[in-house]
């Protein structure tokens, strides 16, 4: 009870202090108001008084912690506050620890886009100045193509600032719904243009080509492996640079997809954390034995054995390390070259082969869930962007259409007879 009736029939009130308004009110070292009243009703005015007093304090200083806490720089509150929680999952719709090459995209991002255009800016100013912010970002849209990401990296940082009492909340974030992705979409526009996906012939004309360079002595042993099992398996071009010989069964003729590289050349679940056994053909399976014993060949020259934990394909570096992990442009880069030995060759990259795969597989019969599978999709509408060609309708699904309409009119003929 904040009010209590002493022997001598007065009453003393005793109201609690706060620590956090103690020194607001000028109470620093009091822990609780107490006087003593007369009479009752005094007492409960005095009581409510004093807890009005209270409640006033709280909210001032509350505003007077925002306003001082929001008054922190974009850029500080990305290294002081953001960044911890970052590096431990915490910033995200779901608690996952981002890998060394997520973080460290992620710093490059903050760094040449965010930082620059927001970094001096104060979270109040900037929460204040949604469409200060939106503006900005609507031109880092029109040439910058993966703004996609920019924009969820700045929804996180004001989140974040809500949560922690930055800001009183979260004005940006809604507003971010207005940035497009302009230069995404023209980009996307080009590819279309210059097609998604190699036609059969134009494929035939790739493969032509590697095989002369590789005859020739253009194209190494490995890379013309490399190039021939990425599009044989449609696969992600990290997959293949992930492969080591235990992944390889030569005599049953399969191949375990479970791991890819990231940008650190480090290895990691594969997209969707999906584990896979592809059937090699062939002539596939030739090529790689032919490569495994020459790769033997060559690091037993520099004394290393080949075992099981072997990358398939590696290279030399600028400073004349052998047999290291690929990196991510690799493929891309052996590809260009062919195509500079061959300017009559229709454009190529990695991901295209992907959906000249895809597109070729389903022009010659296969079903979608069985191209979704190749692929490693989790769903097969993934798989419907890869396959750039009109749906094929066989006589099938027409043939059990008429069967049944005869079905209907036999009967109905018979219906006919009986009743004449």
């Amino acid at each position: 009870m904040s009010i209590t009736k002493t022997k001598a029939g007065t009453y003393q009130v005793s109201v609690f202090y706060p620590k956090a308004v103690r020194e607001l009110m000028g109470v620093a070292g009091q822990t609780r108001f107490r006087e003593t009243i007369s009479t009752k009703q005094a007492a409960v005015a005095k009581e409510r008084e004093i807890n009005k007093k209270i409640k006033e304090a709280q909210k001032n200083g509350n505003a007077r912690s925002l306003e001082l806490k929001g008054k922190i720089l974009f850029k500080t509150f990305y290294k002081d506050v953001f960044m911890p929680l970052y590096l431990t999952g915490s910033t995200g719709r779901a608690p996952v620890v981002p890998t060394k090459a997520t973080v460290e995209y992620q710093r490059g991002l903050f760094k040449n886009h965010l930082l620059p255009m927001f970094g001096s800016y104060s979270m109040t100013y900037l929460n204040s100045n949604k469409e200060f912010v939106v503006d900005r970002l609507k031109e880092k849209s029109e040439h910058f193509a993966n703004i996609k990401t920019v924009k969820a990296y700045v929804r996180q940082m004001f989140e974040v600032a809500e949560i922690l009492d930055y800001i009183e909340y979260d004005r940006v974030g809604k507003s971010l719904r207005l940035v497009g992705q302009p230069h995404k979409d023209k980009l996307k526009k080009e590819r279309v243009k210059k097609g998604e996906f190699l036609t059969a012939e134009q494929l035939l004309d790739w493969l032509q080509a590697t095989k002369e360079d590789y005859e020739r002595g253009k194209l190494s042993l490995a890379d013309y492996t490399l190039f021939l099992l990425t599009l044989h398996l449609g696969d992600r071009k990290s997959e293949s640079y992930a492969l080591q010989w235990k992944h390889i069964d030569l005599e049953a003729g399969k191949l375990y997809l479970v791991q890819s590289l990231d940008g650190n050349r480090d290895a990691k679940d594969t997209k969707g954390h999906k584990q896979s056994i592809m059937t090699l053909p062939q002539d596939i399976l030739y090529l790689l034995a032919d490569w495994k014993a020459e790769q033997a060949k060559q690091l037993e020259a520099i004394g290393v054995e080949q075992d099981g934990e072997q990358w398939l394909f590696t290279y030399v570096t600028r400073e004349g390390i052998r047999n290291q992990p690929l990196y991510s442009d690799y493929l891309n880069a052996r590809i260009k070259s062919v195509n500079r030995r061959h300017p009559e060759l229709v454009y190529l990259h990695p991901h295209k082969m992907r959906h000249t795969f895809s597109t070729l597989a389903r022009q010659g019969g296969a079903s979608m869930e069985d191209i979704s599978s190749a692929l490693t999709h989790s769903n097969v509408s993934t798989t419907r962007t890869y396959v750039n060609t009109p749906d094929i309708i066989t006589t099938v699904t027409h043939q059990r259409f008429l069967d049944r309409l005869n079905s209907a009119r036999l009967e109905k003929q018979k219906d006919v007879q009986n009743s004449n």
